[in-house]
This record gives structure tokens, C-alpha cells and sequence, in this order.
């Protein structure tokens, strides 16, 4: 979905006009409606993708060729991936020698983490296991357990959720996150003009839209 679709939607929810002659939100020294939103928009898609419930699907996916990827072995025979700059969060991860993909990234400081250093508890090609971590030179990657031996530890596919890009839109979405996103930037624009009331209401608003829990934070 191209950018001007996303302003579109959220000038309806606020119900704000097309263009800038009669807008309630904005004074006479304030910047064009378009560009806040469209400065809100990453926050909006970051909020979304951090607060979703479980089953509510993917929002702004990308696929990543198998082939563009490299995967390197560390002094202590670790897998290792480096992770695109505009990472977020895990989709769908799969080597050849799994059994079955991986579809979440522990934090290194994880119990989950903790087990891969055990070589009773590590995780076997059945339930593979992905940790964040950093490479000698300080990149981001993803630490792949188990590795497996040649052909094995090519990649099949790799998914992940992006961070938001005004220029590319949003992309790979399930049903409802468009609202969460939505509505959440809504919020998040109601509360930059300190219209508070509104802006909860659009926050609520926006959990119910991505099945996320009340209780998390922004």
C-alpha cells in the first residue's frame, strides 16, 4: 500500500479535509498535515509490529532471496546471519537441514539463549532455534542453532517485518493491521496537537485492531 493511500485513510479517521484549508488540527505555523503523518507513520508501523497478538499476521513483510544470503561460522562453530538494517522482527527462517522453520528471535540475554550454550539443551534440527546477537564487528545477526553440516545449512527462505519506508509504503500486511496502523498514527497525531481524549480513544482503537494486549507499552 503506497504511502498516499495510508495518508488518505488517516485524514478520514480524523476527519480532516483533503487538503490543508480547513484544518482543525493545524494553525497558520504549523507544518502540512501530510507531513506529520507521514513522520508519525514509522512509530505507527514500530507500534504495531511490537504489540500485535500472536495470530494477528504480519505487517510491512519482506523476502529476502536465498540467495543473497551468507551465513558464516564464529570462532565457536556458530552459524551466524547478518540481519538487514531495516530488521524488526522475525517472520520465517529456514535452513535446509531443519525439519521445520524458525519463526521467532530470542533476545541473547533469553533463558531460550541460555539453553544454546548447553550442548544437553541446545536445539536439534525438529525445533531450531534463532538468537539476536552481535557479530565481532558489531552487526546485528541472527545466531542459528543448530548449523547444520554442508548442503544442510543453506538457506530455503527468509522472512521478517520491516522497518517502515515512506518510499516503498507498506507491504506484506494481514487483514486489520492497515487499521491498527491506522488508527495508531492517529493517536499518536492527536497527541502531538495535545488532544488527549481522542488520541486514547484512537490508541484503543488501534490495540483492538492488532489483537494486542492493553498492558503493553509504547
Amino acid at each position: 500500500m503506497e504511502c498516499a493511500e495510508l495518508l488518505r485513510k488517516v485524514r478520514i479517521v480524523i476527519n480532516e479535509a483533503v487538503d490543508d484549508n480547513d484544518v482543525s488540527l493545524l494553525s497558520v505555523d504549523t507544518r502540512s498535515l501530510d507531513d506529520s503523518i507521514l513522520e508519525l507513520l514509522p512509530r505507527a508501523v514500530l507500534f504495531v509490529q511490537s504489540n500485535k497478538g500472536v495470530n494477528a499476521g504480519c505487517v510491512n513483510s519482506r523476502t529476502v532471496t536465498p540467495s543473497a544470503l551468507d551465513i558464516t561460522v564464529d570462532e565457536d562453530g556458530v552459524g551466524e546471519l547478518l540481519l538487514p538494517d531495516d530488521f524488526v522482527s522475525l517472520v520465517s527462517l529456514q535452513l535446509a537441514g531443519w525439519q521445520s522453520p524458525a519463526c521467532r528471535m530470542y533476545a541473547h540475554s533469553s533463558r531460550e539463549a541460555f539453553w544454546q550454550q548447553n550442548e544437553y539443551t541446545r536445539a536439534g534440527c525438529c525445533r531450531p532455534v534463532c538468537v539476536e546477537a552481535f557479530t565481532s564487528g558489531g552487526k546485528r545477526c541472527a545466531r542459528l542453532f543448530p548449523l547444520p553440516d554442508g548442503e544442510g545449512a543453506v538457506p530455503k527462505h527468509f522472512i521478517y517485518e520491516a522497518a517502515f519506508n515512506a518510499e516503498e509504503g507498506l507491504n506484506g500486511y494481514e487483514n486489520g493491521m492497515v487499521d491498527a496502523v491506522v488508527y495508531k498514527c492517529a493517536s499518536l497525531l492527536y497527541t502531538m496537537f495535545e488532544r488527549y481524549d481522542a488520541a486514547n480513544a484512537m490508541l484503543s482503537l488501534a490495540l483492538a485492531a492488532c489483537d494486542a494486549q492493553s498492558g503493553k507499552k509504547e
